[in-house]
């Protein structure tokens, strides 16, 4: 038996109206949301330590507080990077630039595009935090077989937590294709180049 719509023209208009109604704020609450994204992220960033930008201000002393400072990283997926610092532990000093190297090896018979992405721990520390020399300020690329050094400069600021008493650098790798590259060259870099030795 087929169903018939009783519903006259004027209940009809009645829900399209009470439709609209609703939908109304449901578009209002996806704009907000959408435009709300870029600044819950980084609050979401800072609070783990993952830092957007490596470029933070910091104050310069000579402080005589000593940190330690541990640098670690991984290869997201199969990337066939090795990657190492030179000094995996460094004791520095807070208020100066202290410098690390890290190399790197492509160990594939293919050229290979990829980001390293940094995050400071613990979260006191990533916001006290600078770099004025890391690869990660640029994407990467290596022929096969390559290898590359590279020098990371950074300072923590004079006026960090004087509670902290450790930080760690950690980098994660991620792998690009080329087309992803192509596009990033095409967007100036906020900060200076990293150049590979």
């Amino acid at each position: 038996m087929e169903s018939q719509d009783y519903k006259t023209p004027e209940q009809k208009r009645k829900n399209k109206r009470m439709a609209l109604l609703l939908l109304i704020p449901v578009i209002i609450i996806m704009f907000g949301f959408t435009y709300a994204q870029v600044p819950l992220f980084r609050m979401f960033c800072q609070k783990i330590g993952f830092s957007i930008s490596p470029l933070n201000d910091v104050e310069y002393a000579d402080t005589g507080r000593m940190c330690k400072v541990l640098y670690t990283g991984v290869t997201a997926g199969s990337l066939p990077v090795y990657f190492k610092p030179k000094q995996s532990v460094q004791t520095v000093e807070v208020g100066k630039p202290f410098e690390n190297e890290y190399r790197f090896v492509n160990m594939s018979k293919d050229t290979v595009h990829f980001r390293p992405v940094h995050s400071i721990l613990p979260e006191k520390a990533a916001t006290k935090f600078t770099m004025t020399k890391c690869f990660c300020f640029d994407d990467q690329t290596m022929a096969p077989g390559e290898e590359k050094t590279f020098t990371v400069i950074s300072v923590l600021s004079a006026d960090m937590d004087p509670k902290v008493e450790q930080v760690t650098l950690h980098y994660t790798i991620f792998e690009k294709n080329a087309e992803e590259m192509e596009k990033n060259r095409q967007i100036p870099n906020v900060a200076q180049s990293s150049g590979g030795k």
